[in-house]
């Protein structure tokens, strides 16, 4: 996965996530709308399978916005393996 800052202005980012389907963008984009400092956050991809979608961010921070959302990610998705884990050990 290659990941790019396309447009980069004062309160304004736009990211490139190569070889990304909508699985990954869509859950940036949900954790992004949790920030109170976030006015925008959407993501575009043009074909649903060609292309790379395009996370578009606009914030008073959008790089720490979209930091912060990756760290809520990594935490929600291991939270879920944990308890899923527990799913599957009690069988």
């Amino acid at each position: 996965m290659e990941v790019k800052i396309t447009e980069e202005g004062e309160n304004t980012i736009t990211v490139e996530i190569d070889d990304a389907r909508h699985t990954l963008p869509n859950l940036l984009r949900n954790n992004l709308w949790e920030d109170p400092s976030v006015t925008l956050a959407a993501y575009e991809k043009k074909h649903p399978v060609f292309g790379s979608p395009k996370l578009i961010i606009k914030a008073k921070n959008p790089q720490k916005a979209l930091l912060t959302a990756i760290k809520k990610s990594q935490d929600q998705l291991n939270e879920f393996e944990k308890e899923f884990s527990k799913l599957v050990k009690k069988k």
